[in-house]
């Protein structure tokens, strides 16, 4: 039944964004003030749907886990999603919008290419350069499709419409049932949700402060702790503590340290996230205090076999190839066909390290740090209104949490739900700031001038 459900959903939503593309406008509430209707561009129309629907897996294999009986939609929706973008840069009237993150993740992308030359499998590799060129053609279409405030804010309201549906579906195993696979599966959620409760921050400081903003911010946050994720719970308090510090500045520290402390006391003292994070010894709790005096190693810490797996790629891949690694897709070739049954690596960058080297771990993180500087910088300038810096810091935070989750996670599989969010934001960004205009300046005998 989930099946069929799947793929009827799958074929109206790509009818939907074909049908929008190429239509002259199209009629949506507006998110400043419901009692009224925006008329915008059908491309616009497009893009709304496209972002909102990201953690839509469509697919019975496991919702995106590679695992399970049934079709697996996820690579041809994924595919489908990027000639759909790619076709829409085409249809639109604007041009696309280019920043430091940009510019730094097309080096990266061609380096992926470079790095298929001297690849084991180029069909692994080809399916993994689409995985990291999603982020990067989202950025670059939005940058060309979104301009306006009202574009912005409808992609974020509708985003965190469609996660409050994936979230109660997920609640409610009866109802869950007959959408088993619809959307991805819980550690991809928890993921998205990071961004999701970034946004709902953001329409709290920027707009009013609607107290129901501040509790859906905080909601989001709580499914990777009933669940128990620690990456989840990572990237939570990563990206919100960004967030704060872009808002605030340097007054937000003592604010950051609190959520910081917030996020330690659930690991140590939540007995589910401790029993998790740490060898079980009855008789000598772990507690902050050993933390802070340097009384835990890493043989006390449960890595759930990570750290055996990761000896064994970079054993495979990263020796005598720590510059260049042995080429894109080589870890996942060797996963899949290992009878051992481990499909993913769980940590993006042995994975970045093994299959693109030092150089492409590097590239990879000189791009989120050109995104959070622009960011930050963006989110200082006075000039710059204020709906674009609460998508600036919507957009750092989004983009650390992503980054700290890579860690022990496997970020890019799931890059719809994940890292296509943050960097589809940062081209909103680069698209909206293109209608700014910098104040002038200029010198005269008695001084500066505006």
């Amino acid at each position: 039944m989930s099946g069929i459900i799947n793929l009827i959903i799958f074929l109206v939503l790509n009818a939907y964004f074909f049908i929008f593309m190429f239509r002259y406008s199209a009629r949506i509430k507006d998110p400043l003030n419901s009692s009224k209707y925006l008329l915008i561009e059908g491309t616009e129309m497009f893009f709304i749907l496209l972002f909102a629907t990201g953690t839509l897996a469509l697919s019975s294999a496991g919702g995106g886990q590679g695992t399970g009986t049934g079709f697996n939609l996820q690579a041809i929706r994924l595919l489908l999603l990027e000639v759909a973008l790619l076709m829409s840069l085409f249809v639109c009237t604007e041009r696309p919008k280019w920043g430091a993150g940009t510019v730094a993740y097309l080096i990266y992308i061609l380096w992926c290419v470079y790095s298929l030359t001297y690849a084991e499998s180029f069909e692994f590799g080809v399916r993994y350069i689409l995985k990291y060129l999603y982020p990067m053609i989202i950025m670059i279409t939005a940058s060309a499709l979104v301009r306006d405030e009202q574009i912005f804010l409808s992609c974020c309201v509708w985003a965190r419409r469609v996660a409050i549906v994936s979230a109660l579906i997920g609640y409610f195993p009866f109802i869950a049932r007959f959408f088993n696979g619809t959307f991805w599966y819980s550690t991809a959620l928890n993921l998205n949700y990071v961004t999701i409760s970034l946004i709902s921050f953001g329409l709290y400081y920027f707009y009013g402060k609607d107290k129901k903003d501040l509790i859906l911010g905080i909601l989001f946050v709580l499914p990777c702790i009933l669940m128990v994720h620690r990456s989840g719970l990572l990237a939570s308090f990563a990206g919100l503590a960004v967030f704060m510090f872009l808002k605030h500045k340097w007054i937000s520290l003592p604010y950051i340290a609190v959520v910081l402390g917030i996020g330690l006391a659930i690991v140590f003292y939540v007995p589910a996230f401790h029993d998790k994070m740490f060898w079980k010894d009855t008789e000598n709790e772990l507690t902050i205090m050993d933390l802070r005096e340097g009384n835990i190693s890493e043989d006390e810490i449960r890595n759930n076999g990570r750290e055996a797996l990761w000896k064994t790629l970079e054993r495979e891949f990263y020796a005598g190839h720590e510059l260049k690694g042995s080429g894109i897709g080589s870890c996942q070739r060797f996963l899949y066909e290992n009878p051992a049954g481990v499909k993913q690596t769980h940590g993006d960058y042995v994975q970045m390290r093994c299959d693109t080297g030092l150089i492409g771990f590097w590239l990879y993180i000189i791009v989120g740090a050109m995104v959070l500087i622009h960011c930050f910088l963006v989110s200082t300038r006075n000039y710059v209104p204020d709906y674009i810096k609460c998508c600036a810091m919507i957009t750092g935070g989004a983009i650390v949490g992503c980054y700290a989750a890579m860690y022990s996670e496997n970020v890019v599989t799931y890059t719809m739900a994940s890292t296509g969010y943050p960097f589809a934001l940062y081209g909103v960004m680069l698209g909206m700031l293109n209608k700014v205009k910098k104040p002038t300046y200029q010198y005269s005998e008695r001084g500066l001038n505006f």
